[in-house]
């Protein structure tokens, strides 16, 4: 049956679960133990009775402002309070004298105190206390309360008193303050002659106003001609005093008010102003447009005059000849005005070059004026900004002045509306039975600690435990191939003597597991076409001579030829076995110089011969470093198929180890799972370095503990066998004692049937084995 694949990552549960049945004992211990401290503490523990009361905290509703929405964050300081321990102790201080001889003195008179917000009423607190004295508990849960009240009572006046003191002593500070800022604004204005200053600065200012209105006419007027001015080339005087005309008119008109000027008594009396300071402007700009209008009509005529004699010019030249006298006098005449015209022409253009001239001349002298305004203005604009700045301090302190006022008086006010009541809902009163202790809750936490702590135990031990125990063992730490195990049999005792136990009739499921290991073991050797076998252990008791033995006779059940020799030549055993006498044997053969084929013996198995260990002798170690191991197991090789070679323990004497390094041969090592540390059979296979190991053999797995729950998953060749043999199925018979019952299967009752049914639905489910 094939070993099933392991996966590096993966856990397995079945080798935890078999890792604590394997250590049932030592959890068993540590459960029992705690169960019986549970007990005890039950029986001997003082008894606790619970002594509570149900207090609601409340202020005049909807007056105290808006609440925080979590009960815990609202009464966090009654929370604090009852339970800390400033007024506990003062509470047990209170109560010495009355209860102190009683209780046993003060420090066991400080109960602790639980305190929860009641779901149902979020204003409501449930206290309670523990103790082992109800009329004690029950005064001082009373006095607790009144000191709770009167503590509470106080942090509240002392908080209001503390606040009061310090707003009034910042309003104090406030006042000096403003009466400082307001001080300082009066003497400001005093030093400055602001009031003069400020009269001054709006005249000048709205005079300033004016100018730069008037700058600003200016400004568009010279836009105008500068535009206008090119395009005025070779254009009649009429068409020239026109521009001028409406360039002047342009540049009189005032710009448009917004929505939001004020169309009343500052307007006028601005108008009034700009009339009182620039008196002539109106009047100058009226006139010269008058001026320009009579030059233009005048211009007008000759135009006029200039086209009828044109037309006469026309009539006559179409009637007369040229030098008639009076068609030379008209066009005399038109050339006199154009002529008039060409000049007037010119003379208008100049004129408006002039005009350019003058008003670029006087837009300059303007804005001299302005500027020099302007610096002279400045300070006063200064001293004014200062004066508005110290007045706005003042306006600062008045508010905060009026803030803080009115905060003193809304807290004062709240305080009054907000002051906390205190009703108990439910009076103090305790309960009849004890609270404490909880047989229930003490026996979970019982079993709960004794299962944990035997659990803990047994896995600290199975990893500390330095024995062979699975294959992961043999290969992975050992480096060792394995090939194969033997069960333990358990309740016929198979392992108590050394006897070939595959020959007995009742012991199928030893032949079954021999039978597997057989066929492993032959397996090996064909494959390195290796016919000897040397078979030693770490140290005695680990199953080697008897695994020795049951091989031989499994390899001549088979009809192959085979040869056992016992080496062990300190303490040989096998003779006894199989009923054969120990001398002559190996001894003899090494210390007389015979050959192996000269002490050979046959048993009464067919095909299964045996050399003893011969007589006993002290210097087997010197026999054996002398004799030619080689030559002598060559003169007996080619008459068996198999030859089996029982050494001693490699950690007791050195001969299996000058045995095994003769250069022939392959070692089959024995260990006894749960028995045999891994750093001996590691140093062990270190001794046999030299030799060549076949393979590994667990002995003794201990399969009937736990069925195949850990060994199917660990060993699955073996857990059948195990089963087979250790729980009664076809395969083994432990023996009947009464005569005329048939062999075979025990017939169990309906426990036993529902037993078996539960076990076979585990195995199915949890086991599932190839």
């Amino acid at each position: 049956m094939p070993v099933e694949p392991q996966h590096p990552h993966k856990i397995d549960f079945r080798i935890y679960v078999g890792i604590l049945f394997f250590r049932w004992q030592l959890i068993a211990v540590c459960f029992l133990w705690c169960l019986l401290g549970g007990i005890l503490y039950v029986q001997l523990a003082r008894k606790e009775f619970r002594t509570k009361c149900s207090l609601m905290i409340y202020s005049e509703s909807g007056i105290g402002g808006p609440r925080d929405g979590s009960p815990w964050r609202r009464f966090s300081i009654h929370h604090y309070l009852l339970r800390g321990e400033k007024l506990r102790s003062r509470v047990a201080r209170g109560l010495l004298d009355e209860w102190g001889e009683e209780m046993g003195g003060l420090s066991k008179m400080i109960p602790p105190v639980f305190v929860t917000s009641d779901r149902r009423l979020a204003s409501t607190l449930l206290l309670s206390i523990r103790s082992g004295n109800k009329r004690y508990a029950e005064a001082f849960l009373r006095d607790l309360l009144v000191e709770h009240e009167a503590e509470w009572r106080g942090i509240q006046r002392m908080a209001s008193d503390r606040a009061s003191e310090l707003l009034e002593s910042e309003l104090g500070r406030l006042e000096e303050k403003i009466r400082a800022a307001q001080d300082a604004v009066i003497e400001y204005q005093r030093l400055n002659d602001i009031p003069r200053m400020t009269a001054r600065a709006t005249m000048e200012s709205r005079y300033l106003s004016a100018l730069m209105s008037r700058r600003s006419m200016l400004g568009t007027e010279l836009m105008l001609l500068e535009a206008q001015t090119p395009a005025l080339k070779g254009a009649n005087a009429s068409v020239i005093n026109d521009i001028n005309r409406l360039t002047l008119e342009t540049g009189g008109v005032e710009p448009a008010r917004g929505l939001g000027d004020d169309g009343g008594g500052e307007r006028g009396s601005e108008a009034d102003v700009l009339e009182a300071s620039l008196p002539a402007l109106a009047h100058e700009r009226i006139s010269v447009a008058k001026e320009l209008v009579e030059e233009g009509r005048g211009w007008q005529g000759l135009r006029v005059k200039l086209v009828r004699l044109r037309q006469s010019e026309k009539e006559l030249a179409a009637n007369m000849k040229p030098e008639h006298p009076q068609l030379r006098s008209v066009r005399n005449e038109i050339r006199k005005v154009e002529n008039q015209l060409e000049v007037a022409a010119e003379v208008a253009f100049g004129r408006l070059r002039d005009r350019h001239k003058a008003l670029t001349t006087h837009l300059k002298a303007l804005e001299a004026a302005e500027y020099k305004w302007q610096a002279k203005n400045l300070l006063a604009i200064q001293r004014q900004g200062e004066l508005k700045r110290l007045a706005t301090v003042v306006g600062r302190f008045e508010g905060n002045y009026g803030g803080i006022y009115a905060r003193l008086h809304d807290m004062r006010v709240a305080e009054e509306l907000k002051a906390a009541n205190f009703r108990l809902v439910e009076p103090v009163d305790s309960d009849p039975d004890p609270v404490w202790p909880d047989p229930a809750k003490i026996l979970l936490m019982a079993l709960a600690l004794g299962l944990g702590s035997g659990f803990g135990l047994a896995l600290l031990a199975q990893v500390l435990d330095n024995k062979v125990q699975s294959i992961d063992d043999v290969e992975k730490d050992l480096k060792v191939p394995f090939l194969g195990g033997i069960p333990y049999w358990v309740h016929s005792g198979l392992e108590r003597t050394i006897r070939p136990i595959v020959t007995e009739e009742h012991s199928t499921g030893a032949v079954e597991a021999y039978r597997s290991l057989r066929t492993t073991v032959i397996a090996a050797l064909d494959k390195i076409n290796e016919k000897i076998v040397f078979v030693t252990s770490a140290d005695s008791k680990e199953g080697k001579t008897l695994t020795t033995l049951n091989l031989a006779i499994m390899l001549a059940q088979m009809e192959k030829k085979a040869l056992l020799i016992d080496m062990d030549l300190r303490r040989g055993r096998l003779h006894r076995s199989l009923g054969i006498e120990k001398q002559p044997g190996v001894n003899d053969a090494l210390r007389e110089g015979l050959g192996f084929e000269e002490v050979t013996k046959e048993s009464r198995m067919a095909n299964l011969h045996m050399i003893p260990a011969g007589s006993s002798v002290e210097n087997c170690a010197e026999l054996l470093q002398e004799a030619d191991l080689r030559a002598m197991f060559t003169e007996i090789e080619d008459d068996y198929d198999y030859i089996f070679v029982d050494t001693a323990p490699v950690l007791r004497v050195t001969d299996t180890v000058i045995v095994s390094t003769q250069g022939f041969g392959v070692v089959l090592y024995v260990a006894r799972v749960g028995k045999t540390p891994l750093p001996l059979i590691r140093y062990s296979l270190d001794m046999l370095s030299d030799a060549r190991v076949l393979g590994l053999i667990m002995n003794s797995i201990e399969m009937h503990k736990i069925s195949s729950l850990y060994y199917s998953y660990q060993y699955p060749n073996y857990a059948y066998y195990s089963s087979a043999y250790a729980y009664g199925y076809d395969y083994y018979y432990y023996g009947d004692r009464t005569t005329g019952r048939p062999r075979g299967r025990r017939r169990r009752g309906g426990i036993g049937r529902a037993l078996e049914k539960a076990d076979n639905w585990f195995r199915r489910t949890f086991l599932p084995m190839d």
